[in-house]
């Protein structure tokens, strides 16, 4: 199935988060530019997902391969939230505890905003951003490049957005990367640690040179599913542990994105939306219970749950059922007294198993 995220309307903010362009002024303007010389010799960008916000920590190595120090212009870009969203909103950038380290220090900077990515730049208070009329804020900062290798540290945080089809969603502008001399990210390396148990997508716009590794317990799945702009995402299980992608010489144009289909199932659209439909799979879908459900579909939805967390059935068709997904991952050593049930996980099974009593 094909998911066209653009006939979609937001329910929530929809924002990108960038690393790092150059800018220059000329008079009172300050634009976007391309740096010819220093080149971007390596980026190693770690999130860490807790509690639907993302903590951001990225590590820059610059060369400078002139014998002066060069000073530059450097502005992080905050797209504005979109969506179904008030102006107030729209008019507050989305970053919280953003900082930048240089040399042990940490670099004074000012907000701006613009029309877009390419455009010039003005104070905030000159525009009025609403969901229909977006526009970006500029964190901009001064950097000093020595000759050689310049190591830079950069931390910030940032909400998930969501919509109709993802329950969170997070972004992260990669593009501007290619502002830089030579246009690519020589050796680039993205830590994804969405925490324990979780099931996620990753936007696969790396190409085939990349190489993907789960660090810790899990596994990067072979289940996929397309997305807009003919590109497909890859389905990653983590039970301990994060997502690693390395990939060299990369000329950044598309942005990164990942995220998580459904908070509360790892079965769900659009990843088995074809078994879904034929009914050969019972979705836990936000948890919801219908009148309609037979005994053996009410069974399967109440160990879905403890699927979910690694358990391995004793029953032999439970087993076969769900060793037909791919996020399914038995533990032989997990016993049912250890599994940590959250109190919404505890309150749908205790409604399904009254269902499964009346149903007798």
């Amino acid at each position: 199935m094909r998911l066209i995220l653009a006939l979609l309307g937001l329910l929530l903010s929809l924002a990108s988060f960038a690393n790092d362009g150059v800018y220059l002024t000329n008079g009172s303007l300050i634009y976007p530019t391309k740096e010819t010389k220093i080149a971007l010799d390596k980026e190693v960008l770690s999130f860490t997902i807790k509690d639907e916000r993302a903590y951001v920590d990225i590590q820059f190595e610059f060369n400078n391969p002139e014998n002066v120090a060069r000073k530059l212009m450097v502005g992080f870009q905050a797209p504005t939230a979109g969506g179904d969203v008030s102006d107030d909103v729209s008019n507050s950038n989305q970053i919280d505890d953003f900082t930048i380290i240089q040399n042990g220090r940490i670099l004074p900077y000012e907000v701006k905003a613009a029309l877009c990515e390419d455009c010039e730049l003005k104070e905030p208070e000159e525009f009025h951003f609403s969901q229909f009329e977006n526009g970006i804020f500029v964190f901009l900062f001064e950097m000093t490049f020595e000759p050689g290798l310049n190591r830079i540290t950069h931390s910030y945080s940032f909400p998930a957005s969501r919509n109709v089809s993802f329950d969170q969603i997070y972004n992260y502008i990669l593009r501007t990367g290619s502002k830089w001399a030579s246009r690519k990210i020589k050796d680039l390396t993205i830590n994804i640690d969405m925490g324990k148990n979780s099931f996620f997508f990753v936007h696969d716009i790396f190409g085939q040179g990349a190489k993907w590794s789960h660090i810790g317990a899990g596994k990067v799945t072979d289940k996929r599913f397309d997305y807009y702009d003919s590109d497909s995402c890859r389905m990653v299980r983590t039970l301990n542990g994060y997502l690693q992608i390395q990939v060299a010489d990369y000329q950044p144009t598309k942005n990164i994105e990942f995220g998580i289909v459904n908070n509360d199932s790892f079965v769900c659209i659009p990843l088995d939306y074809e078994k879904l439909m034929s009914k050969e799979v019972v979705s836990l879908g936000h948890m919801q219970l219908e009148s309609s459900y037979s005994a053996s579909q009410l069974r399967l939805k109440r160990n879905t749950v403890y699927a979910q967390y690694g358990y391995a059935f004793k029953s032999a068709d439970l087993r076969s059922y769900f060793s037909q997904f791919a996020w399914y991952m038995p533990d032989p050593n997990l016993k049912m007294e250890d599994i940590k049930l959250s109190e919404k996980e505890k309150n749908y099974i205790e409604k399904i198993r009254i269902k499964e009593l009346s149903n007798k």
